[in-house]
């Protein structure tokens, strides 16, 4: 018979110290399953890891889609890095006239 209560203390006693854990786990708030539109990466458009960035792979993303032809500066129908970064630089400033 000490056994079984023994074996019933530890059983009892497990279940009491997770309890802390359980609470945790429920109150933190859960995590998006899918990437922020705003927030999308080259890497998470790119799904097929060519380096380039396809109409089709645009589509996942409602701001790179609607701006394709002005990522796509060489017009080749692909968004590849360098067009981003450079779509994205600040027009040259005029230089100052003497």
């Amino acid at each position: 018979m000490k056994v079984s209560r023994l074996r019933l203390s530890l059983i009892a006693g497990a279940m009491v110290a997770s309890l802390p854990i359980a609470v945790v786990l429920a109150q933190s708030p859960e995590q998006p399953s899918e990437p922020s539109q705003k927030g999308a990466t080259f890497e998470s458009l790119d799904t097929n890891s060519d380096g380039k960035i396809s109409k089709v792979e645009a589509a996942a993303n409602e701001d790179v889609n609607a701006q394709f032809s002005r990522y796509d500066q060489n017009g080749d129908g692909f968004i590849e890095r360098d067009e981003v970064q450079s779509a994205n630089q600040p027009p040259a400033s005029e230089p100052p006239k003497q």
